[in-house]
């Protein structure tokens, strides 16, 4: 789903090009557009498609991340929410995936294909989690892992909060993020310093 282009004429463009499935065409030309108008929510929106037709998993997520912060509307926000759910899906990426239908649902309580889809997420995260039951016990010892795309998306948006001030806002947000993928785990040097510094600011 896309948004109507944008009064920006580099959004119309962007919007053909999509359509005729030109993607990258279309990141770049929506990336021109939000030069011109960056508080224009549905541009974010559409990179993040476009982005995703590419499989750049981490970039979209980011993409519809802004979009959220930027949109008004609950039921506009609960669209980023459920496409980030469909690309971790995607991915297998269960745990996380739940976390975001989940989001979807809350902002917009009557979308049942969101309401299938974390269903369908719990239920597989269920199964992951029994097979891989014997897996993380010695989890403690462990070198920290790879980061997963979506473990680096949740750190550049933590970043930008970071960069606004908002350490408490940024420390919850990896928190979050950590409950969902283990592999936020490589990222705790950076939560920790974070965490020092909400703990000063409340001080």
């Amino acid at each position: 789903m896309l948004f109507t282009a944008s009064a920006a004429n580099d959004g119309r463009k962007a919007n053909e090009a999509y359509e005729n499935g030109n993607f990258e065409e279309a990141e770049e030309l929506y990336l021109a557009a939000i030069e011109q108008e960056p508080d224009n929510a549905k541009l974010y929106f559409n990179l993040g498609n476009a982005r995703a037709k590419q499989g750049k998993v981490e970039e979209a997520i980011d993409s519809f991340m802004e979009f959220r912060l930027l949109a008004d509307d609950p039921e506009e926000k609960a669209l980023a929410e459920y496409n980030i759910g469909t690309l971790l899906a995607e991915g297998k990426n269960w745990k996380p995936a739940a976390t975001h239908f989940k989001n979807a649902l809350k902002l917009n309580p009557s979308d049942m294909e969101a309401k299938h889809n974390f269903e369908r997420a719990l239920a597989e995260q269920e199964k992951q989690d029994e097979e891989g039951e014997g897996e993380d016990q010695n989890q403690e010892n462990q070198p920290p892992p790879e980061p997963s795309e979506y473990a680096i998306a949740m750190k550049r948006q933590a970043e930008k909060l970071v960069a606004e001030k908002k350490y408490e806002e940024a420390y919850n947000l990896m928190q979050q993020a950590l409950e969902d993928d283990d592999t936020v785990r490589a990222f705790n040097d950076f939560i920790e310093r974070i965490k020092n510094v909400s703990d000063i600011n409340e001080n």
